[in-house]
């Protein structure tokens, strides 16, 4: 049932729904215990679900800090068995981002090589794929202009990314992720350029794929309506 279960983790990622984040992941830890020719996307999988728990606000710390260290050992295991994971390598270099996030005088030093080590492999391996330019575009505009980043990266990124969604089957075999995490990035990226009308058509674009999600409605269109 591995595309009930991919609707059923994507449906929760998107609303924000950390119980059911929760419950998805144990029992894709549980079919990953066993031997099975699906390992490596069993192990992806948990990575996706730990990457979109850690960023909801009611895990506590240490559970998120938990998370992100399986996720980087998942994704290792993928990596060790494909090293030409493409996908892999691009949600680890998210994931470093999310540790440095954490902390980032204690592990930008360490982890910021690692996560540009990680978004570079992936690019030389499937540059045009949606998600990897995704992953770039959020890993520029977290990034300052004076260390390789900026919005105008970013943006460049996004809108590149959005355009290979556009060419990506809607039904496509799992991953197939991101198309509101595109519109929402995107969104922010405009905003903090100040061009709040294509700002907020992105995050209605985002609204139409995720009516639930909370990120939206509670913080991302209140702060761009304040910006008024």
């Amino acid at each position: 049932d591995w595309s009930a279960t991919t609707a059923r983790l994507e449906k929760a990622a998107l609303d924000g729904a950390s119980k059911d984040l929760r419950a998805i992941r144990a029992d894709l830890i549980q079919l990953a215990a066993a031997p099975s020719a699906d390992e490596g996307r069993l192990r992806y999988a948990i990575a996706y679900a730990a990457y979109r728990m850690v960023n909801l606000p009611d895990v506590p710390d240490k559970e998120r800090n938990d998370l992100l260290n399986d996720a980087v050992t998942q994704l290792q295991q993928v990596i060790k068995r494909n090293p030409k994971d493409a996908e892999a390598h691009a949600l680890l270099g998210s994931i470093y981002g999310l540790q440095i996030a954490e902390s980032p005088v204690v592990r930008g030093m360490t982890l910021g090589p690692r996560a540009n080590a990680a978004l570079d492999r992936a690019s030389e391996i499937d540059s045009a794929n949606p998600r990897i330019l995704l992953v770039q575009g959020v890993s520029a505009f977290n990034t300052p202009a004076m260390f390789g980043g900026g919005t105008n990266k970013a943006e460049q990124f996004l809108r590149r990314s959005l355009e290979r969604f556009a060419a990506e089957p809607a039904d496509k075999p799992w991953p197939n992720w991101g198309r509101f995490d595109a519109h929402v990035w995107l969104g922010q990226a405009l905003a903090e350029k100040g061009d709040r009308i294509s700002a907020r058509a992105e995050y209605d674009k985002a609204r139409s794929l995720a009516p639930n999600s909370g990120w939206l409605r509670y913080v991302l269109i209140p702060a761009l309506d304040a910006k008024k």
